[in-house]
């Protein structure tokens, strides 16, 4: 087996990187207005009520998806306001230990 290249291989982590950011970013936009539940049918997969599900369409059992991508759609389950504050901050300190992590070389994971 050859032996592997440390240059070569962080060249190729950063164009995998380089590649996927822009799709992460997309999905990241994505998910401030589209519902996670809502399939490509426009079904409902939620296994909870949301204020948003209609009668299923005639012959299917799924309710309906009757979110339409105007409203961060979040504010339909969520019954703890602070919660969203508390996710984004945790998050937010996630990404800095990540960020963190890698410029600093380390590729551990943080303890949970």
């Amino acid at each position: 087996m050859p032996k592997i290249d440390p240059a070569e291989y962080q060249k190729r982590l950063d164009r995998m990187t380089e590649l996927f950011s822009g799709m992460v970013q997309k999905a990241g936009e994505q998910a401030q207005t589209r519902c996670p539940y809502r399939d490509r049918h426009d079904d409902c997969t939620a296994e909870f009520k949301c204020r948003n599900q209609r009668e299923p369409r005639p012959g299917a059992a799924a309710p309906q998806c009757g979110h339409d991508g105007k409203f961060d759609y979040r504010s339909a389950w969520e019954s703890d306001p602070s919660a969203l504050g508390r996710a984004k901050q945790r998050v937010e300190r996630i990404k800095a230990e990540a960020s963190a992590r890698r410029s600093s070389g380390r590729r551990k994971a943080p303890e949970r």
